[in-house]
């Protein structure tokens, strides 16, 4: 090996030498042979590309790009080369050269999994969700790009739509760790608690001693107040790992709720021990510092939480005990004052979710009035909830007061001018009253901020080409269409814009309807 290298290697010959040298560890002699043989063969991508990976194992990433960029110029049609540019700089936080690396990697080869795994990556970082979607929806399905792809759906509020693709996901490997979490987490937020339970009970039979399914599943018996199957898994997991934060504050929440205070206390002094800023510790481990009695370490505790952003109003009820105990009657009163208020507040709330939720199921069953009356009940509950207004307009709507309606989108969107439901609503008012540059702004509001509405999307294209806007409207159905390209109503607009829309500005508006 030594001979050839001193002597005149062809670049066959160099790159299995250098391949020779890195096999064994020899990573600085691997560069070394690559560098030789570029003397001679400088146009050689391969030994470009060689060199550059060689740099990376050696720890020199910075004259690792230079030659990574030689080899893609003189080969630009070679994936590798761009593969390995796109982590380098993804790993030195230049994330806009990565993406244009990955995109140049994707038109090579649009099924591309590393660069969809990396572009997806950087397009939920910068919260670019609609991008995901469309970059993901005809992606291979693999674990994590199945995952990537709901991840992004849920971030849209497309519960459903996530659900469905972790629903295809788990078929095909129903016994995935990963893709179990993510689909708990998208339960969750369905309130399927009990489904999520199941869930994650069933992976980790099929994958005992598996930590993350185990500590998924630990976490959801915990939230949901499942105490004697968390007490179990909880014991074997803070042994297996005593000094985990996470494991120590879960068990200590889960001691506080089963009164073993003493035990939570040294769970939960262990955890802010190893994590000061996060809250919930700070604020469970006040609970338990009052219910000793030890009121001023249990003041400490609850105004950090306070400070570290605990908003709950148990917070302040707890920290009027603490006061009240060490006799502080003025601050203890100020917090039991604060207390009340926050309690009647939320309390109000709650029974405004059951009224919004009475009236939702009225909805269901054409029951307008009956809709109207709960959902005003829930509005004078919750005076500062956009939602529960727009629910009522949609009632007001169905039962043709115009008039009320119209007042209920004002007030919805002078609370939440970004709500995308009544943007679109107040349009297609706006548009039956033959407002059509009124109803597009207030579409086009819509969409912005809800980019992923296929729906709104319609809309917009259809009044668009009533006002003879057909460029825009055409760009705006083409956008439905990226977002979902099987929809029936897109495509027949799509359809008529480009037959005739002169002829047909009319005709889709009737046809898109809500």
């Amino acid at each position: 090996m030594a001979a050839k290298l001193h002597g005149h290697p062809s670049s066959e010959e160099s790159i299995a030498l250098g391949g020779w040298f890195a096999t064994h560890k020899q990573i600085g002699c691997a560069v070394d042979t690559f560098r030789v043989a570029l003397k001679s063969d400088p146009k050689s991508a391969q030994l470009h590309y060689l060199e550059g990976l060689a740099l990376v194992e050696d720890g020199r990433p910075a004259e690792a790009v230079s030659a990574l960029m030689e080899a893609t110029r003189l080969e630009p049609q070679v994936l590798k080369p761009h593969l390995l540019l796109a982590y380098l700089y993804d790993r030195g936080g230049k994330e806009p050269e990565a993406e244009v690396e990955w995109k140049k990697v994707l038109a090579i080869d649009p099924h591309s999994v590393e660069a969809l795994e990396g572009l997806s990556t950087a397009l939920l970082a910068r919260e670019d969700y609609v991008g995901a979607v469309q970059l993901l929806r005809s992606a291979p399905r693999t674990e994590k790009l199945s995952i990537a792809l709901s991840k992004a759906y849920g971030l849209l509020h497309l519960l459903d739509q996530a659900h469905e693709v972790l629903t295809e996901a788990l078929q095909e490997r129903p016994g995935s760790v990963p893709l179990a979490c993510a689909m708990s987490v998208v339960l969750v937020k369905q309130a399927r608690h009990q489904d999520a339970v199941n869930l994650l009970q069933a992976t980790v039979d099929k994958n005992p001693g598996n930590p993350e399914a185990e500590l998924q599943l630990f976490r959801l018996l915990v939230l949901t107040n499942h105490t004697e199957q968390a007490k179990t898994l909880g014991s074997t997991l803070l042994a297996r790992h005593p000094h985990d934060p996470e494991l120590l504050y879960l068990n200590g929440v889960l001691e506080r709720t089963l009164g073993d205070y003493p035990r939570a206390k040294g769970h939960l002094l262990e955890a802010v021990a190893l994590d000061p800023n996060f809250s919930s510790s700070r604020f469970n481990l006040g609970v338990v510092l009052v219910a000793l009695r030890e009121w001023k370490e249990g003041e400490v505790q609850l105004e950090k939480a306070i400070a570290l952003g605990a908003t709950e109003p148990q917070v302040h009820f707890e920290l009027f005990k603490a006061l009240r105990g060490q006799g502080e009657t003025e601050r203890s009163q100020a917090e039991m004052k604060l207390y009340q208020q926050l309690q009647k507040a939320d309390e109000a709330a709650l029974e405004a979710r059951v009224n919004a939720s009475q009236g939702d199921k009225d909805m269901e069953a054409a029951k307008f009035q009956d809709a109207i009356l709960h959902y005003r009940e829930a509005v004078q509950g919750a005076p500062e909830s956009a939602d529960y207004k727009f629910r009522l307009a949609i009632a007001l709507d169905q039962s043709g007061d115009k008039d009320g309606e119209r007042v209920q989108l004002d007030e919805a969107l002078k609370i939440d001018p970004d709500f995308p439901g009544a943007q679109r609503q107040l349009a297609l008012m706006l548009r039956e009253k033959g407002d059509g540059a009124g109803a597009i702004e207030h579409l086009r509001l819509a969409v912005h901020a809800s980019p992923a509405w296929v729906k709104a999307w319609i809309n917009l294209a259809a009044v668009l080409a009533e006002n003879a806007r057909f460029a825009e409207a055409r760009e705006a159905v083409a956008t439905a269409l990226r977002l979902d390209p099987k929809n029936a109503e897109a495509r027949e607009l799509s359809d008529q814009l480009e037959r005739d829309p002169a002829a047909q500005q009319a005709q889709p508006a009737q046809q898109t309807r809500p």
